[in-house]
């Protein structure tokens, strides 16, 4: 399995609030938090990878993404391949970022979203709030696996078509953290993949990359044999960078 990653921190901005995580279960050595980075890592199943971006609008957003993703390593032991298993994990990342962000002042409503992907042997699971995205290639195609709990898409799977063309697509429903429990209104576990056919290729995003790159562009790039991994998640940042993305961006490409 080999993991391409790239995190890049938004212009002008003082500080990435995106992390992701590359996490070996029983491996702590090898496994890694990473913010503002561009690598690759090379490893064999079961791994756990994870997307959090701090929530834009609420003070503390790099330390609410990094403080889930390394709670999240700490207690990697924990994870089981499990629906009941995982949402209680998700809930408690939750209550734990709630916990911690109380003591801070001024940055008691740090929030972040957050979507994790686990490959073991029994298939592909992910875990997922907020719009942070997991895809998967079909063929030739980008299929998005997660869905956006953001105002925007709410609206468009509502038919309200006008409405969503008039609002802020970025505006989530739902997210860890933010000062209370009850702002996690929606989490989204599914096991997706069966045991024996796991293999393929992810990509997680942060909203930096695939509101300012379209399908197209990211199937092209991807269908390129000539380059590598690495030198795809290049192009879809110098394209974010080029239709003008102000925010942080990360990009996973998974392939195994």
């Amino acid at each position: 399995m080999k993991v391409s990653c790239q995190i890049k921190k938004g212009a002008g901005k003082e500080q990435c609030e995106d992390h992701a995580l590359i996490c070996l279960p029983g491996n702590m050595e090898s496994s890694r938090v990473l913010n503002e980075f561009r690598g690759v890592f090379e490893f064999a199943a079961p791994c756990l990878l994870a997307v959090a971006d701090g929530v834009g609008g609420n003070p503390g957003g790099n330390e609410a993404s990094g403080f889930v993703l390394r709670e999240l390593l700490r207690r990697s032991g924990e994870v089981r391949d499990d629906e009941k298993a995982l949402e209680d994990l998700a809930r408690s990342l939750n209550r734990d970022l709630v916990s911690h962000a109380a003591g801070i002042p001024g940055k008691e409503t740090m929030a972040t979203t957050f979507t994790a992907l686990l490959l073991d042997d029994t298939g592909a699971w992910h875990v997922h709030t907020g719009n942070t995205r997991l895809a998967v290639m079909s063929g030739m195609f980008i299929r998005q696996i997660t869905t956006d709990h953001t105002t925007w898409q709410w609206l468009m799977d509502s038919g309200n078509f006008e409405a969503a063309d008039r609002c802020n697509r970025c505006e989530i429903q739902s997210c860890l953290g933010a000062g209370s429990i009850r702002y996690l209104t929606r989490l989204s576990i599914r096991h997706f993949r069966e045991p024996g056919s796991a293999s393929g290729v992810y990509i997680l995003t942060s909203d930096g990359i695939h509101e300012y790159t379209d399908a197209d562009f990211m199937e092209d790039v991807m269908g390129r044999p000539e380059i590598s991994d690495l030198e795809r998640t290049d192009l879809i940042m110098e394209e974010a960078l080029k239709n003008e993305s102000p925010d942080d961006k990360t990009i996973l490409i998974v392939r195994c």
